[in-house]
């Protein structure tokens, strides 16, 4: 039996994925309940665990990032982090099967859809527009994601409104996005800091 170990700040889901993957490889894995350096692999929950948090989880294990489905804010993942594979509950058994197998063989797997997904010019540049954005932006989006009114946000930070403004021009300017809806499925998408914030 292969000892994994599951990081996730939702157990409900972390219980969930087991069962799954249980089903998919039957007597093959076993969870443990504390991270150590003995496990055979490592899941990352990409849905409740920030990328700033994965980083005590690189410490050369086989691991595998899960998500709900495969879409490209993953890239930024699998370009900073020593990732095997990743899992999403969209992937057919045998794509779930292989990723296991391989990462456990501690060599790297993806599937058709995720290589689309990382080789693709758009999810890149989109990505590359996402990490473009400055502090000061990245502050405001975050006082944004709270609700806040440019007048608030601009007491927040001890800006004029104007260059609240400025700023928010700037952001859609560099995400190419034409309304606020568009942003916020642009950043969903591509920035795991931004999905911390929600």
């Amino acid at each position: 039996m292969k000892e994994i170990f599951i990081v996730s700040n939702n157990p409900s889901l972390s219980n969930y994925l087991f069962l799954i993957l249980n089903e998919i490889c039957p007597n093959t894995l076993t969870l443990v309940p504390n991270f150590n350096q003995d496990l055979d692999l490592v899941i990352i929950d990409s849905e409740t665990i920030s990328p700033d948090d994965m980083v005590k989880y690189q410490t050369g294990i086989p691991t595998l990032l899960f998500a709900n489905d495969l879409r490209p804010l993953l890239i930024q993942y699998t370009s900073r982090f020593d990732i095997n594979g990743i899992l999403a509950l969209t992937m057919e058994s045998a794509d779930i099967l292989k990723t296991i197998q391989v990462a456990l063989q501690q060599d790297i797997f993806y599937n058709d859809v995720m290589i689309s997904i990382l080789f693709s010019n758009t999810a890149n540049e989109q990505a590359e527009r996402v990490r473009s954005l400055t502090e000061r932006e990245n502050e405001i989006l975050q006082l944004m994601t709270e609700d806040l009114t440019n007048e608030e946000i601009a007491g927040k930070l001890d800006l004029s409104v104007r260059t609240v403004n400025a700023h928010k021009g700037n952001i859609m300017r560099k995400i190419e996005a034409k309304t606020t809806s568009g942003l916020i499925k642009t950043l969903l998408d591509y920035s795991g800091v931004f999905r911390k914030w929600l």
